[in-house]
């Protein structure tokens, strides 16, 4: 499915730039509602029903709560549906992405990693839940960390759901929702390629409060395409979906 043409600056976006001037589409109210999503995130969330599955969220993990980036991601590639094979996720969390797509027919099998001990054991109880333990796989390490070395494993396809704070707007932080200057985002896509099959692809969050240089970068090495885009309006900002892929030898 193919967007039609959009006005600047989104015809800049389906290019895999993010124009600086996006960032004053910024509602002012933003900042204070990212700190009160930093507090919530305190709170033991339960269980959150997610396309079928039931995903109990612990304290200190991002709960995919309706208005969630989480649950923008789902919608998009569910109503985008492409194969995605063996998929890998990285900062998982709860595992509410990898395990629907899983559960919804998309990915045939996924191994899911973040950095955590209590998102790894998060998820390793909702796939267990789900009755998805034969196809799914959670391993702790950072970004790629588990699945590097001498001769790094490459998959069909890899799914982040990025903090999208990049700004030191300096109130309350938290690792799902900050990544002051985008350095996490640089490193995930410096090192995306070496992960991605030949024909492989690549499915990312990003907002109008991240830095657009990272996203930038990658447009110069990747094929990058905006799959969806919404105003958040409680949060204030606009979040992005976006799709990488290996750009064809010349």
């Amino acid at each position: 499915m193919k967007l039609p043409p959009l006005p600047a600056p989104f015809d800049e976006l389906r290019r895999g730039h993010l124009p600086a001037s996006m960032a004053e589409m910024l509602s002012p109210f933003s900042v204070d509602e990212h700190e009160r999503h930093v507090v919530a995130l305190a709170e033991h969330g339960g269980g959150c029903p997610v396309h079928g599955l039931d995903i109990d969220t612990p304290p200190g993990l991002y709960r995919p709560h309706a208005a969630s980036s989480s649950q923008f991601i789902l919608r998009t590639l569910l109503r985008e549906r492409p194969r995605l094979g063996r998929l890998l996720e990285l900062g998982c969390g709860t595992g509410a992405l990898g395990l629907t797509l899983l559960h919804q027919g998309l990915a045939d099998e996924v191994l899911m990693l973040d950095v955590t001990d209590a998102a790894v054991h998060a998820t390793q109880a909702n796939l267990e839940r789900a009755g998805l333990a034969a196809r799914a796989q959670v391993r702790q390490g950072d970004l790629f960390a588990p699945v590097a070395g001498p001769a790094p494993q490459r998959f069909d396809s890899v799914l982040f759901n990025l903090p999208l704070m990049h700004a030191d707007h300096g109130g309350r932080r938290h690792p799902a929702l900050d990544d002051t200057a985008g350095q996490l985002a640089r490193r995930f896509f410096e090192q995306l390629p070496a992960h991605l099959a030949p024909q492989g692809r690549a499915f990312f969050s990003y907002a109008n409060i991240s830095d657009p240089a990272p996203l930038e970068a990658l447009g110069e090495q990747m094929a990058v395409e905006l799959l969806a885009a919404e105003w958040v309006v409680r949060s204030g900002f606009w979040l992005f979906v976006y799709e990488a892929r290996p750009r064809p030898p010349q």
